[in-house]
């Protein structure tokens, strides 16, 4: 009996661990973003693009995320268009990545960031 109730233990920890695999992996492969365009630049602004970017490397329960992130310059509402932000982290180290805008509808932009790198 005491060996059924470890192995239904050893079971439970397994799949609650393979969850939290697939979510993490989930969460990490979402790196799109929908905001709105400011009607008079036809752009996201970069503190909007950063406040975003800022959000997904930031870790759900563990904020482990950049202190800030500085990006060069709005987005404009066109599909293609492209603007290079940095996360800046605590230990002093800093990574670049490339926002790319993949879809224009109306009012509303989808934008994609690549993973932070070196």
């Amino acid at each position: 009996m005491r060996n059924l109730r470890v192995v239904g233990l050893a079971l439970a920890g397994t799949a609650l661990l393979g969850g939290s695999l697939m979510a993490g992996t989930q969460w990490l492969g979402e790196r799109d973003a929908t905001s709105e365009v400011n009607g008079t630049t036809d752009a996201v602004s970069r503190e909007e693009i950063a406040r975003s970017i800022s959000g997904h490397l930031s870790l759900p329960v563990i904020s482990r995320g950049p202190r800030s992130v500085d990006c060069a310059r709005d987005l404009p509402a066109v599909e293609g268009a492209r603007t290079h932000c940095t996360a800046h982290y605590l230990q002093g180290t800093d990574r670049g990545m490339t926002v790319r805008v993949v879809r224009v509808r109306g009012d509303e932009i989808t934008y994609v960031h690549d993973a932070p790198h070196h």
